[in-house]
């Protein structure tokens, strides 16, 4: 056996116990690293991170023991795996609350920021009132206890309701004299709409389209209409370029 065949087998022992030693360097570094990703998997699904803590914070309307009862399925799940989702449709569905926002506090809480629905006008509903908010959509049944500020009643059947709280809002925003004044807004079968007021304190007819302008109208006239002592029923300005003032038997002035 010459020297240089003993060289070269000498040379391969090394190498084979290398591999060897990195496979189970390997090995040892994976079952480390699943006992570390288990210990940790158990840790966060512990008690520690259990849902406990509730911070509330918009509501004014909306009772905070009305939302708490709403959360209370969620109360004691774990925090770290929890879908907030279904959480927040939930609270969506109560009354005034039109926006939430739900944020993890670790280890055991829930932030709860709640944006509510604005009232701008009161629905008369056969014999009981629901706030409206902005859009013509009730929001809840009206407590006058809650709320001490004067809004205008709105009558009517449901499907017109957007449309007459966009007339008290282009008379909010564009004849806002009249509006202060505004007391009821009847939406009508023919689709214009009756006002009640405290200047002229007659019924007040309009269209939507033009009530703005044609108020604004009838307001430059209030000084001619009592100088001149007229006095009328009611008050019609659904026609072009007229203000009608409708007397006790149906005949009346026209400006």
């Amino acid at each position: 056996m010459d020297s240089e065949s003993l060289f070269l087998r000498r040379g391969r022992v090394p190498i084979k116990r290398r591999k060897s030693s990195l496979w189970k360097r390997g090995v040892l570094v994976s079952f480390g690293l699943a006992a570390a990703i288990g210990g940790l998997a158990r840790f966060l699904s512990g008690s520690l991170f259990a849902l406990e803590r509730l911070e509330i914070a918009g509501n004014e309307r909306a009772r905070t023991e009305q939302i708490l009862r709403a959360l209370e399925p969620w109360r004691g799940r774990n925090l770290v795996t929890l879908d907030l989702g279904p959480a927040a449709d939930r609270l969506r569905r109560l009354p005034w609350i039109d926006r939430v926002t739900l944020a993890k506090r670790f280890p055991d809480g829930l932030s709860v920021r709640l944006t509510e629905s604005k009232a701008v006008a009161l629905w008369k509903a056969k014999d009981s009132l629901w706030w409206l908010d902005a859009e013509g959509r009730p929001i809840a049944p009206y407590n006058p206890r809650a709320d001490s500020e004067d809004y205008v009643v709105v009558s009517g059947d449901r499907s017109t309701l957007p449309e007459a709280v966009g007339l008290l809002e282009d008379l909010r925003a564009r004849a806002p004299a009249y509006f202060a004044a505004l007391s009821e807004i009847d939406a009508l079968p023919d689709g214009d709409f009756g006002m009640m007021d405290s200047i002229f304190r007659r019924p007040v007819r309009v269209l939507r389209l033009d009530a703005p302008e044609k108020i604004n109208a009838l307001l430059k006239a209030r000084g001619l209409m009592e100088s001149r002592g007229w006095e009328a029923r009611a008050i019609d300005l659904r026609f072009a370029d007229r203000i009608i003032l409708e007397g006790a038997y149906g005949a009346g002035h026209s400006l």
